[in-house]
């Protein structure tokens, strides 16, 4: 016999998906979850200083690990909280669970003044794929496993649940043959296999490629949310054409493939601006509809032949008129597209050498540009410091601009930033995080002083809950050795490249989490 709660029900069925990681601040309406989490060994809980940094936690976790995990907030201000953070996972399409508690249901619609109570599922809508209310202590084991379904299917993106108090605490004996019966088989609520282009289409769009002299492949952030970095670069291979990365997506391919030409929209990559105008096809590969339009405004619809892709039939053409739409999920897009590529013609493959060339020939101008600039040249040392294995998060304006082209990947999946919103502040919990999905490696979150600022009180949640990340501070000098000793951590400082190594080297001994670099 098993004595459960509503919380009890929520971490069975979560444990059982897989899911292991729990974010959240502790408020009285949500302890069964909180008490149901330490009854399974399995499962960690961490606890952030604020929810929006919670909620960005949970979606660098998502970035670096492929797996979902869960922002717990209480009721009315924590929820709100969570909702700046979960509105950078929605932008991006990040896959993150976020769970509430709400006042009694007797209370909620319409509303009765009630300690905290608001209308907090309506407010998170608006930055979900999906949410729900959970009015009935029976249904929660369907609901989560449906919250799940709408979380990594498809375009994938954060959902919410709310959980009336009474509804949490409530608590029922239940025997193993009815546990059993409550709880749907793990996986059983969502597709999780590969979703393949149809026969015509795919047709279609081949021959578009093979008919093409001057493609290039825009890979987007799916790439990256689908582990499809190794189809992507065996597709650039069989078709000899240039890749450039959207900005969400960094290390979709790593910075010495033959293919790769640069990062869309960067100011300092004129040539790739110009070398999209002279493309004569563009394939679409992992790419957002959000990132397809970002896209669209850089060539001349006249003279490309677009390819369209998604996971979601029912978003192809919404970004306008194109020559083929392919629907599936970006490796199988990739698999397919690889298998009837041929042997690409001798003009494509010179096509591809000279934006590569051109790619490299812009590099040499940025780091001489970097060289005489404090932040440029402290970005550029940095990257030359980092370890092909080293991840790192991007935050705040100088850090991107400078960290996107002067850090690039030697390892897919290694860079991480939010851009869907275009907003700064994410970067210290976002690396945490990453740092909860790849303990074993090093994290480093270079960020500027106003973005840090954003969210500097979770350096008390690196040292509270020992995660070891490296934050690197440029821009404004404020007295951040103080700062991190203030935290409990080591600060240091690094005044030129020579600085920085010893720096960093000083940071490997420390214990983690106990680095704090200001460059």
């Amino acid at each position: 016999m098993h004595m459960l709660t509503g919380g009890d029900l929520v971490a069975k069925t979560l444990a059982q998906e897989g899911v292991r990681h729990f974010i959240g601040v502790v408020g009285g309406q949500v302890l069964p979850l909180f008490d149901a989490i330490g009854r399974e060994p399995e499962l960690k809980l961490v606890v952030p200083r604020n929810e929006a940094a919670g909620a960005m936690m949970a979606d660098g976790y998502a970035r670096a690990s492929g797996q979902v995990a869960v922002i717990i907030s209480t009721v009315g201000a924590g929820a709100i909280y969570s909702a700046a953070g979960t509105a950078n996972a929605w932008a991006d399409h990040v896959p993150i669970f976020s769970i509430s508690p709400q006042v009694q249901s007797w209370k909620m619609y319409p509303a009765q003044e009630s300690l905290q109570g608001c209308y907090q599922a309506e407010m998170l809508e608006g930055v979900t794929r999906w949410n729900c209310i959970a009015y009935n202590w029976k249904r929660i084991p369907r609901l989560v496993q449906r919250a799940l379904r709408e979380a990594l299917c498809g375009e994938k993106g954060p959902v919410h649940m709310d959980v009336p108090v009474d509804v949490f605490y409530q608590s029922r004996l239940v025997t193993g043959k009815k546990l059993r019966k409550l709880l749907p088989p793990p996986g059983s609520g969502r597709f999780s296999g590969h979703v393949f282009p149809g026969g015509e289409e795919l047709r279609t769009a081949s021959s578009l490629l093979r008919e093409a002299s001057r493609p290039i492949v825009v890979a987007g952030l799916s790439i990256l949310r689908e582990a499809a970095w190794e189809p992507l670069a065996s597709l650039a291979a069989k078709l000899a054409s240039p890749v450039a990365l959207t900005p969400a997506a960094l290390s979709g391919i790593t910075g010495d493939n033959a293919s790769y030409m640069g990062i869309l929209g960067h100011p300092a990559l004129s040539r790739l601006h110009d070398a999209c105008g002279q493309a004569d096809a563009l394939l679409f590969a992992g790419a957002t509809l959000r990132e397809q339009e970002y896209v669209l405004q850089m060539v001349d619809r006249e003279k490309v032949k677009v390819i369209q892709t998604s996971p979601e039939p029912e978003l192809l053409g919404a970004a306008g008129e194109v020559e083929a739409a392919l629907a599936g999920d970006a490796a199988s897009l990739c698999i397919s597209l690889a298998s009837l590529a041929g042997e690409p013609p001798p003009e494509r493959v010179r096509w591809r050498d000279a934006c590569r060339e051109s790619y490299l020939l812009e590099m040499e101008a940025i780091k001489k540009d970097a060289s005489g600039n404090k932040t440029g040249a402290a970005v550029g040392a940095l990257g030359e410091a980092m370890r092909e294995r080293d991840l790192l998060v991007l935050d705040g304006r100088e850090s991107c601009y400078w960290g996107t082209v002067l850090c690039p990947a030697r390892m897919d999946n290694t860079r991480f930033r939010s851009w869907g919103l275009k907003g700064f502040g994410y970067g210290l919990p976002m690396a945490l995080g990453v740092k909860l999905a790849r303990p074993r490696e090093r994290v480093f979150a270079l960020c500027d002083s106003e973005a840090l600022l954003h969210h500097v009180q979770e350096l008390d949640t690196a040292r509270r809950e020992g995660i070891g990340v490296t934050v690197c501070v440029v821009g404004e000098p404020y007295r951040w050795r103080e700062v991190a000793e203030g935290f409990g951590l080591v600060g240091l400082e690094a005044n030129t490249p020579a600085e920085l190594a010893v720096a960093l080297d000083k940071a490997d001994v420390y214990l983690a989490p106990r680095h704090l670099t200001h460059l």
